[in-house]
């Protein structure tokens, strides 16, 4: 529906009864002949990062128009809402693949549900895309076989933010939220200041959904180091920020962060903290093709564009698009068409699906919170200053971590879907 348009009664009984005329017919009448493929999108669209998974979900329902529009098969969209919680995320996959009888997963947002998901896929024989969990040993240790992951992880993300934040200085304090992403950060950037020679003055860690930072806040400003960094996303990283300006701390160290989403710019003021140093999950800037999807997603959602949008929008289109290379829903033989393919990623380089680990490398960024004034003309909240190239964001197949991911990998086995034939598309 346009904004503004108001609903007469008979439209919206008839919207129904059209919505319920589609929903009786057969799946394959549905898309003209064409073979339908559903995809169980489970994500947090409740709970603390309701606010990433629907952007998450503005982008993918946009590629879904795109790709449905030239593609051989129908692609359907089945949403559940893991409540930002590993069990509910539990009963919310097995209900999409055993009452909605989705023919893969795709989506998420919380490092914890990831975790979670991994074994249960395996168990139930389905394919799962995992879109934005950070934590490391989900493509480390804990990588399962029917398991792939588009966002970055968080030792990649920390690369471009560790050369950036060892330029302002070597006495860090950090401010940790207690959840995965934020004890995963912490672990990779102590150890980047250690190698560096630098000092952890400090390290105070919060519950996740803290809104209240005055006590930690108290001890970091009398603390004597050069940089705060905010091992914490979402909220809590907007309230902490917002805290650290009020108590006037910028005036004395250099602001930094594992995640500061690029949606907030209304949320945190962007004159006092500009100059900030966070990680950069994807720019529309980076390229060509990123310049081409920002310019879609910005007609469609007259607002500026996130990263979060690229990640509901390019997940979806790299999950189709294997699906048919596959020319099959076979959870096995889908996880195969991923091993070492390389495409047009939305960034500078090209990305590539690690088939040692089931990352997907990419480049990663780090930049610099812009000010009120550049922002309106930008329309995007950080100014690219820190940028490693997808051949080396997250090594090779020779890493410890993909070592241990194929170990891993190689003592799983892989459940039968019982009362399910893969689609052959």
């Amino acid at each position: 529906m346009l904004h503004g348009s108001t609903p007469t009664r008979a439209r919206v009984l008839g919207a129904a009864a059209a919505a319920a005329g589609v929903a009786a017919l057969p799946r394959f009448a549905r898309g003209a002949g064409k073979p339908v493929v559903r995809i169980g999108f489970l994500d947090s669209f409740s709970g603390v990062f309701a606010d990433v998974a629907a952007l998450h979900k503005t982008g993918a329902q946009l590629a879904l128009e795109d790709i449905n529009r030239t593609s051989r098969v129908t692609f359907e969209l089945v949403f559940g809402d893991d409540a930002s919680n590993p069990a509910t995320a539990g009963t919310e996959a097995r209900r999409l693949i055993g009452q909605e009888k989705v023919d893969v997963l795709f989506g998420g947002t919380s490092s914890a549900n990831g975790l979670a998901l991994g074994p249960l896929v395996d168990e139930l024989g389905i394919f799962n895309l995992a879109l934005g969990p950070f934590d490391s040993t989900l493509t480390g240790e804990k990588a399962r076989r029917l398991t792939y992951r588009f966002g970055c992880n968080a030792r990649m993300v920390m690369r471009p933010l560790a050369n950036r934040l060892l330029a302002l200085g070597k006495k860090w304090y950090f401010l940790q939220s207690d959840y995965g992403m934020g004890r995963d950060s912490y672990a990779q950037l102590s150890q980047a200041l250690q190698r560096a020679g630098g000092t952890e003055v400090g390290h105070d860690v919060v519950p996740l959904g803290t809104s209240e930072f005055s006590p930690s806040l108290t001890k970091i400003r009398n603390s004597g180091a050069d940089v705060l960094i905010l091992a914490n996303s979402g909220q809590d990283a907007a309230n902490s920020i917002k805290q650290f300006v009020a108590f006037g701390m910028q005036k004395q160290m250099h602001l930094a962060g594992i995640n500061l989403e690029d949606f907030y710019f209304k949320v945190v003021p962007l004159d006092a903290i500009a100059g900030a140093t966070f990680s950069v999950l994807w720019s529309p800037y980076a390229s060509d093709s990123s310049r081409k999807l920002a310019a879609r997603i910005h007609r469609a959602i007259n607002a500026p564009v996130s990263a979060r949008h690229f990640y509901g929008y390019g997940g979806l289109v790299a999950l189709t698009d294997r699906i048919l290379a596959a020319h099959t829903t076979d959870a096995e033989k889908l996880a195969a068409a991923f091993d070492d393919h390389a495409f047009d990623g939305y960034k500078g380089t090209r990305s590539v699906w690690h088939g040692c680990d089931h990352q997907l490398a990419q480049d990663v960024y780090a930049g610099a919170v812009v000010n009120a004034k550049t922002f309106a003309r930008t329309q995007f909240l950080f100014d690219v200053q820190s940028e490693v190239p997808a051949a080396e964001s997250d090594g090779t197949c020779d890493s410890p971590w993909a070592r241990a991911a194929k170990a891993a990998m190689a003592s799983q086995t892989i459940g039968h879907r019982e009362g399910y034939a893969p689609k052959t598309v």
